[in-house]
């Protein structure tokens, strides 16, 4: 099969923190038509993305910005997931947003597995609804933990389904980032300062 580029796609990017700005960026440089769901408003929203610490810049006349999956899904034809995984982002990814997306969408989850339901992602796939799924993360499963992700499940084995375990991001600086990243925290929590990425940030 003749390779497809992102250039001129309709791509959504859920989540806009340290992961979603940054890959953000790299699809508006290949020419990627972006929006991006994100949960907070966007008028306090930084121009890195949620990490007030990022320092890539896009500017936000560069993509299309929604607060809703369901209004962001149509017309998506390749939805990447970099959002944290809450109560309110479990199984985000299910049989009625699954509908929202054209016939053939890509989905790839860089996050967490809960955020897509396995017998939705599953059907989607023997249908043709989404045309393939990678993920770094497994998969929500009601039975089985979503990492590390069983090789010989039956979606593991269709053609159009790629799974790394939780390796996509290593590296000797992926490595060094952590550890440095980890001190930091833990220093400014030691000063009563919040850290420098918090996940579960309360709202303003």
């Amino acid at each position: 099969p003749i390779p497809r580029t992102l250039y001129k796609k309709r791509v959504t990017v859920v989540g806009y923190g340290a992961v979603g700005s940054c890959l953000v960026r790299y699809l508006v440089t290949m020419g990627a038509d972006v929006t991006v769901v994100r949960r907070r408003d966007w008028t306090s929203a930084t121009v890195g993305g949620d990490n007030d610490n990022n320092p890539h810049d896009i500017t936000h006349d560069s993509i299309r910005k929604s607060n809703s999956l369901s209004e962001a899904l149509p017309g998506t034809q390749v939805l990447f997931l970099a959002c944290p995984l809450t109560n309110e982002t479990f199984h985000c990814i299910n049989q009625d947003t699954i509908s929202l997306l054209p016939k053939g969408a890509l989905v790839v989850n860089i996050a967490r597995g809960g955020l897509v339901e396995y017998n939705a992602m599953l059907e989607a796939l023997r249908s043709g609804a989404v045309g393939g799924y990678a993920s770094d993360v497994g998969i929500g499963h009601a039975e089985k933990p979503s990492e590390p992700w069983d090789p010989d499940d039956p979606i593991s084995k269709l053609p159009h389904t790629l799974f790394t375990p939780h390796v996509g991001g290593y590296s000797d600086y992926a490595y060094t980032i952590m550890a440095q990243r980890i001190v930091d925290a833990i220093e400014n929590v030691i000063q009563g300062k919040p850290p420098p990425v918090w996940v579960n940030r309360p709202e303003k």
